[in-house]
């Protein structure tokens, strides 16, 4: 089955959601660069993030983040939960590549499977690849422009503010598009051509994940764990 929100993003259809944005961070202080659809480029970077992730910007991140992301229990009413989970891959294997591996295959059938039923085993694991490059990618940001220039208090208040800003409301729509399973236009996962169609559209997604959508969720992260 397609991977729904991701390849949403790829073709360009999370632009224009239809979220209520009561405080513009992008217009607090122009001086930091946030664009004007910093909630949705911070969403995208975020709604899958773990503990594991916010350590490559700060070591000492534990679960007591402020990170909205996809509830992994797919049967439970909120679709949200308001920090990002503590998911240890473990070490059975010799790699972190198959200890991940394992992990997301271990948890197929069970409720904190993150994604649902509607997501085939290849599709799990090149979603949270995927993922991990683009938090590979923000890193590079965060370490190259915004490390040392930071975002002053008030912008990191404003972003933080997560339930008035667009972000959590983004995450939202991104986890209610998880239990949809309505398939886009892209093959399943089978043999080489259809990975040829998802590794192009991923590409293009990187070309389109510009300079600007990578500043976004770098300032974010950076108020986000800042404090541990």
């Amino acid at each position: 089955m397609a991977m729904i929100v991701l390849f949403l993003a790829l073709l360009g259809l999370t632009s224009g959601l239809n979220i209520n944005i009561e405080r513009r961070c992008d217009k607090i202080n122009p001086k930091v660069d946030l664009s004007d659809t910093f909630s949705e480029n911070i969403a995208h970077t975020i709604h899958s993030m773990t503990v594991q992730g916010l350590r490559l910007f700060n070591p000492k991140v534990t679960e007591k983040n402020s990170v909205p992301t996809v509830n992994h229990n797919v049967s439970a009413p909120d679709l949200v939960v308001p920090y990002a989970p503590d998911e240890p891959i473990g070490h059975d294997f010799n790699t972190d590549a198959m200890n991940m591996i394992d992990h997301i295959l271990s948890h197929i059938g069970k409720e904190n499977n993150a994604l649902g039923a509607y997501w085939s085993p290849i599709g799990r694991v090149a979603h949270n690849f995927h993922m991990w490059d683009l938090w590979y990618r923000v890193q590079e940001e965060f370490e190259s422009t915004v490390r040392d220039n930071p975002p002053k208090q008030d912008v990191c208040d404003c972003l933080m503010d997560t339930d008035h800003n667009g972000i959590r409301a983004a995450v939202q729509w991104v986890a209610k598009h998880y239990k949809s399973g309505s398939p886009v236009a892209i093959p399943k996962l089978t043999d080489a051509a259809s990975w040829q169609v998802w590794k192009d559209r991923v590409l293009n997604y990187f070309h389109e994940f510009d300079k600007n959508a990578a500043h976004d969720a770098a300032i974010y992260l950076y108020c986000a764990t800042k404090d541990f």
